[in-house]
């Protein structure tokens, strides 16, 4: 079985401090997998604060330097597009399993759902919430054709989802927050060569103006056309929802799914969820990780 690498993105000081509190969750509650590899990439030319890189090196985190002058980093999560396409050409250099994930993401349980199975070569979760997917009841829309056919996605690869949080059934559409990937089978080089080909399509700028949050979330479907173009069905796994929780939308979460504590999540990515300093109201936590989030969260969210 290939050892798991974890990486992210910090493009800045809030997103380093993040990504520290990531490596030293992993290090806490990794279990069996604590000391696997971590990753952190930072733009070259603006490096992390001293402080930030010292205390990933105390975490045992590599620090890779990222060159985000390249074409689609200024474009909403196109530097987190590239970065990505650059860690899987690290792992596969190391014959290690790839997980991808944002910065304000938290392990808590040895995350043992993460190994890929024989065969597999993604491992991923439904989006959240529908907003821009493609809904199974309704017919494919202009802007999807468009994703398609730029990627050449065949229509038979196109099975159905559903959706995290409001429960939608959709066509594949994967929550770019964490994804495990067999870095061989080359999905996230392809992701970062396609996206800056599309993202400045003068069709897709259309659909920009019309709504904004196509542009927010064009880079996820660039990934769905990439990993539908690239994989067949049977070397994709659908995670469980507590291998990539959305903290930050724990009260909107299907109440019979909902985790009763979050000392039962393995993986979270919780965004704004803990700058509520009544945080603890909304999901319970028992010890020791109540205490280490006590120790922790301060020094990542001082200001």
């Amino acid at each position: 079985m290939a050892e798991l690498v974890f990486a992210c993105l910090a493009e800045d000081e809030p997103a380093g401090q993040r990504a520290l509190l990531l490596a030293r969750s992993l290090r806490a509650f990794g279990g069996r997998m604590a000391g696997s590899s971590v990753w952190v990439l930072a733009p070259r030319e603006k490096p992390l604060p001293e402080s930030v890189r010292d205390g990933l090196r105390a975490a045992g985190a590599d620090l890779v330097p990222l060159a985000t002058c390249c074409s689609g980093a200024e474009f909403p999560f196109g530097a987190k597009v590239l970065a990505a396409g650059v860690a899987e050409a690290r792992a596969a250099a190391t014959r290690s399993t790839l997980v991808w994930m944002d910065a304000g993401t938290l392990i808590l349980r040895e995350p043992d759902e993460l190994h890929l199975p024989p065969g597999g070569a993604l491992g991923a979760r439904p989006v959240d919430l529908a907003l821009i997917g493609s809904r199974l009841a309704d017919p494919v829309s202009p802007f999807w054709d468009l994703i398609y056919r730029a990627c050449a996605v065949p229509a038979e690869h196109l099975f159905p989802m559903e959706t995290s949080v409001d429960e939608v059934a959709i066509r594949p559409y994967f929550n770019a927050g964490l994804l495990v990937v067999r870095p061989e089978r080359g999905v996230l080089g392809r992701w970062a060569t396609m996206f800056p080909r599309l993202y400045r399509d003068p069709r897709l700028a259309a659909f920009y103006r019309e709504d904004e949050r196509y542009a927010i979330f064009a880079h996820q479907a660039v990934l769905a056309g990439v990993v539908l173009s690239s994989l067949e069905r049977e070397a994709i796994g659908e995670l469980s929802p507590w291998a990539n929780y959305p903290l930050h939308l724990h009260e909107r979460y299907p109440l019979a799914r909902r985790p009763p504590s979050l000392d039962e999540v393995t993986v979270c990515r919780y965004e704004d969820f803990f700058e509520n300093p009544a945080w603890e109201d909304v999901i319970p936590v028992e010890e020791p990780l109540r205490g280490w989030l006590s120790r922790a969260l301060p020094a990542t969210f001082a200001g």
